[in-house]
C-alpha cells in the first residue's frame, strides 16, 4: 500500500470530520489503520467517531489503545469517561474524568460530566467533590473558572436540587440555578423559604410570584 493511499484516506477522514459524518469517518480511519502503524492520534479520533455513534464498548477500546500509545491530551481520558458512562461503568467514568482534570482540562464539559456521574452515584459524592473544587479555587462569579461553569450546567441537568442549592448558598448569580432551589421549596410547599428566595431574584415574573406569596404570608 502506498503513502499516497494513506494520504487520501486521511484527507477523506478530515472531510468526514468536518461534515460530522461519523460512520464515514470511522470507515476512513479503519482503512487508514490498515495502511499505517497504529497511532495515538488516529485511535483517539476513531474513538470519537465511535462514541458519536453510540458504540461505547468499541470506543472504549480505541481510546484505551490511544492512551497506551502515548496520547497525552486531556480529551482522550475525557472521552474515555464518556465511553464508560455510556456503558454505565460509573466509577470508571469518574476516574477517567478525574484523569482529564489532572491533565489540565480547561473544558467545562469535564467537570459537568464528572459531577453528573458523581451525583448519579450519590449526591453526597458530588457535594464532596464540590468542596474539593472550592478548596482548590475560590468562587469568582464575575469570571467563573471552567469547573464552576461545568458545575452550574450540571446543576440544571441532574435530578435533584443538591448542586443548585450548594451553588445558591455560595452566591450564584445564575437565575436558572436559583430557580431550581426556589421551585424545590415551592414543590415542598415551603412558602416562607420560597418567598425568601424569590425576594433576591431579578426576573420580573419571579418578582410577581414573590409579591403574590408576600400577600399570602404577610398580614394586611
Amino acid at each position: 500500500m502506498s503513502d499516497s493511499m494513506g494520504r487520501q484516506w486521511w484527507e477523506q477522514a478530515q472531510e468526514a470530520l468536518a461534515a460530522r459524518d461519523w460512520p464515514r469517518l470511522e470507515g476512513c480511519l479503519l482503512r487508514l489503520l490498515q495502511l499505517v502503524p497504529p497511532q495515538a492520534e488516529l485511535l483517539d479520533l476513531l474513538g470519537h467517531a465511535l462514541l458519536m455513534q453510540g458504540h461505547y464498548a468499541q470506543g472504549q477500546r480505541a481510546l484505551e489503545q490511544a492512551l497506551e500509545l502515548g496520547a497525552h491530551h486531556f480529551w482522550t481520558p475525557h472521552k474515555l469517561g464518556d465511553a464508560h458512562r455510556g456503558l454505565q461503568r460509573l466509577e470508571a467514568a469518574c476516574a477517567a474524568y478525574e484523569q482529564a482534570l489532572a491533565w489540565g482540562s480547561d473544558s467545562p464539559l469535564t467537570s459537568r460530566n464528572l459531577l453528573e456521574v458523581l451525583h448519579q452515584r450519590s449526591p453526597k459524592l458530588a457535594l464532596d467533590r464540590l468542596e474539593a473544587f472550592q478548596a482548590d479555587s475560590p468562587l469568582p462569579w464575575s469570571a467563573p473558572p471552567p469547573w464552576l461553569e461545568g458545575v452550574s450546567t450540571a446543576a440544571l441537568r441532574v435530578i435533584g436540587p443538591e448542586l443548585a442549592l450548594w451553588l445558591s448558598e455560595r452566591g450564584s448569580p445564575d437565575p436558572a440555578v436559583r430557580a431550581v432551589v426556589w421551585q424545590e421549596a415551592l414543590h415542598q410547599l415551603d412558602l416562607t423559604t420560597t418567598h425568601t428566595l424569590l425576594r433576591s431574584c431579578q426576573d420580573s415574573r419571579e418578582g410577581v410570584l414573590g409579591a403574590r406569596l408576600a400577600a399570602l404570608l404577610e398580614p394586611p
